[in-house]
């Protein structure tokens, strides 16, 4: 084949070749390599039209599509990989995922029940399922998907089980919301933002006392306690328990004031004393003022 600039257009994946001649595609780097977003588009772009049954190729394009949030290119994309190589890529997914994006809840649905019905264990599908399912008001499947994506992959990541753990508490669910935390809990540890995650839920459920006993639980667990002394002056303002909060402040600054200097000169522990402070300063505005007799 001749060479020639080869300008590939974006709309409907058409091909356009000019007869100039250029230099530098023989000499092109893996489109697989590591790259900015608009080198690795620029590189599938540069290869379509020596390639462009290569069914690969624009599935690589409807990633990149995707990760750009061109989602109507990424559909577009997607039709081509499915016909140039059909079942070799997960395009089912992708396009629910794209749909789902564009605000095509019930269209991702469809795709995503497909995707699903060949490959029932693929806890990323399910996963995505249930986000379609929870934005369609249908709970009881949502939690089922979301359930099995957990068992599917035990070791799934850590937003998973916190976003599970969210839409079963914005549901209503409090008790399932912590059932689920605390079971990623035992089987991985003190891990802080499943821990704060708890303490959120039960914040938004009114439970302040379960808030509390659980906050001072992680705290004399954790390998330094003032996040968590901070956490705990904040819970008892929002509880109303302003003399508590305003005790906890204190606690808070005093304990700082007697660490070290290293320590407390630390970017960190200045900012707690800072916090410490202002909090200690609002709370006295609230106190009723002293009545002459």
């Amino acid at each position: 084949m001749s060479l020639g600039i080869m300008v590939f257009a974006r709309s409907r994946g058409t091909i356009f070749r000019l007869g100039m001649g250029w230099m530098f595609m023989a000499a092109a780097p893996n489109i697989h390599a590591h790259g900015s977003h608009s080198l690795l588009l620029a590189r599938v772009d540069a290869a379509l039209p020596e390639r462009p049954e290569n069914g690969g190729l624009w599935y690589r394009r409807a990633q990149l599509d995707f990760e750009h949030e061109d989602f109507a290119e990424s559909l577009l994309d997607l039709e081509k990989a499915g016909h140039f190589a059909p079942g070799k890529f997960p395009v089912l997914w992708l396009k629910g995922r794209s749909l789902d994006a564009a605000g095509k809840s019930n269209e991702a649905l469809a795709a995503l029940d497909a995707f699903i019905a060949g490959s029932p264990r693929h806890w990323e599908a399910l996963a995505s399922r249930a986000r379609v399912e929870s934005k369609l008001g249908m709970i009881e499947k949502a939690i089922a998907d979301y359930k099995a994506a957990l068992t599917s992959n035990p070791e799934v990541g850590l937003d998973l089980v916190q976003e599970y753990a969210q839409m079963l508490a914005g549901n209503g669910f409090t008790d399932e919301s912590l059932r689920v935390l605390e079971d990623a809990l035992s089987r991985l540890g003190s891990v802080p933002s499943l821990q704060m995650k708890m303490i959120e839920v039960e914040i938004a459920a009114n439970q302040y006392d379960s808030a509390l006993t659980r906050l001072n639980d992680f705290q004399r667990s954790a390998p330094r306690p003032e996040p968590w002394m901070e956490k705990r002056a904040s819970l008892l303002a929002r509880a109303g328990r302003l003399a508590e909060s305003r005790a906890a402040w204190q606690a808070l600054g005093d304990h700082i004031g007697q660490l070290s200097p290293v320590e407390r000169d630390s970017h960190a522990m200045t900012l707690l004393a800072e916090q410490s402070h202002q909090a200690l300063s609002v709370l006295a505005s609230t106190d009723p003022p002293n009545t002459l007799r």
